[in-house]
């Protein structure tokens, strides 16, 4: 007995990044959101997970990041067709100084990494990422670039 097709699903990816400096981490706020969050985004089509962080961290705050460690990674279905994916990944500064940059991002902060647990104002997974940042080292980032697989474009992560 055959079975039907299934309905193609649709998912999206998003980054984040954690910005710490001077024992400060840096959040914004959309302003589509009531919360702050760690600058975020969504990858578009054919670009790297690094490429569309760095990307959405400047067009979101200024700043210039080079990406670091992974730090989290979340799923969730968002209905039957679509699911969600996202990516945190810790940052180290390169240039720039943090600013609200219009028309997507009302606010930025800098917030000491020590209140970010009762920063009830910033979401919970940032919160979390920003606090991963400060603990465990993470996994060590692998010089593997894909080999010569053709449009393979990754890196893998071991412990």
């Amino acid at each position: 007995m055959a079975l039907p097709p299934l309905p193609p699903p649709h998912t999206r990816v998003g980054v984040g990044g954690v910005l710490v400096r001077d024992g400060r981490a840096l959040v914004n706020r959309a302003v589509y959101r009531t919360r702050f969050t760690i600058p975020s985004g969504y990858v578009e089509a054919g670009e790297g997970l690094e490429d569309a962080l760095r990307r959405e961290f400047e067009e979101e705050t200024g700043v210039s990041v080079r990406v670091g460690r992974l730090l989290i990674v979340r799923y969730k279905v968002l209905d039957p067709a679509a699911s969600d994916v996202y990516f945190a990944f810790a940052l180290e500064h390169v240039a720039g100084e943090p600013r609200a940059c219009p028309p997507e991002i009302a606010e930025v902060r800098e917030v000491p990494v020590a209140e970010v647990d009762r920063a009830e104002w910033i979401s919970e997974l940032s919160r979390l990422a920003i606090g991963l940042t400060a603990r465990a080292t993470g996994w060590p980032r692998s010089s593997w670039s894909g080999g010569e697989v053709p449009g393979l474009r990754t890196e893998a992560y071991h412990p």
